[in-house]
């Protein structure tokens, strides 16, 4: 079997549980990612690569994502190292550095944290992106994440200074830098919200990426303290939200002294953003 009847197969296989577009798509990357191969190539499959496409193709029937089984996500039109302790990339997300690049192309700016870094995605591509050095920090509370990360930031070649943080226990604020930009897609879900997430997130995305404990603002509630106390006049923030709670997001940072909060929306027409800026008080 050659590796471009191995796709037709594959795609064939996969569209009893996706759609036809998407099958396609998944069937290439999983030549790509697991065997090195095109979908076009007419190279012989040894059998051990007919029963590795086995055991991936019941993986991927199962709804496993095909970013973990391959080990890699596209992002902003790079690759990211990817795996079960760290979310797969979203789109929206793409959309948050491209407004954060834009502001960094027009407003001089240094530094930039990312709360909550995962696989370190944010940082590393606007390191990549962006077209001055910037001074980069990523904290995350996941030790197996920030290994990701530290492994996406070699592979990009980008220094991004990694560290373990708790973000909501606000004692260790005093050891985070001062930034130009505090960055953030934090976790937004509450847990009732659960029902409604399809069973490839839900069985294999790490929850503590996804779900919040409590209150679905308690990481913006931190996120906008954390800037108005502990960061300089001029600190712009810029945060992904859920859909649902812009206004409520927007109150938070507005309750906390931030200025010019705005809901950004996404290609889509749904809210997706807020962004707000430290200004000092007036005398």
């Amino acid at each position: 079997m050659t590796f471009t009847t191995a796709y037709s197969i594959l795609s064939e296989k996969l569209m009893t549980v996706y759609d036809s577009r998407e099958a396609s798509i998944i069937a290439r990357y999983i030549l790509e990612d697991v065997f090195n191969a095109t979908f076009w190539s007419e190279t012989e499959m040894s059998l051990d690569e007919i029963n590795r496409l086995e055991e991936v193709t019941q993986r991927l029937l199962r709804h496993e994502p095909w970013q973990y089984i391959g080990g890699y996500a596209d992002f902003y039109g790079l690759k990211f190292k990817v795996n079960p302790s760290v979310l797969i990339p979203r789109p929206e997300t793409e959309e948050l550095v491209f407004v954060a690049l834009d502001y960094i192309k027009h407003n001089d700016v240094k530094s930039l944290i990312d709360i909550g870094t995962g696989s370190g995605i944010i940082p590393i591509t606007i390191g990549v992106k962006a077209e001055q050095p910037l001074t980069l920090w990523g904290i995350d509370i996941s030790t197996e994440a920030l290994k990701t990360a530290q492994e996406n930031a070699d592979l990009h070649d980008v220094y991004v200074e990694l560290a373990e943080y708790n973000f909501l226990d606000s004692s260790l604020w005093d050891d985070l830098p001062k930034v130009d930009i505090v960055i953030s897609n934090p976790p937004y879900i509450g847990e009732v919200e659960q029902s409604e997430m399809p069973s490839n997130v839900l069985d294999y995305e790490p929850h503590i990426a996804l779900f919040v404990r409590d209150d679905v603002m308690e990481f913006y509630e931190a996120i906008g303290e954390f800037v108005a106390k502990y960061q300089d006049e001029g600190c712009f923030v810029l945060v992904e939200i859920n859909e649902k709670f812009g206004q409520k997001v927007v109150d938070v940072f507005t309750n906390h002294g931030l200025q010019h909060v705005t809901i950004i929306k996404d290609m889509q027409g749904k809210d997706r953003m807020v962004s707000a800026c430290k200004k000092s008080p007036e005398i």
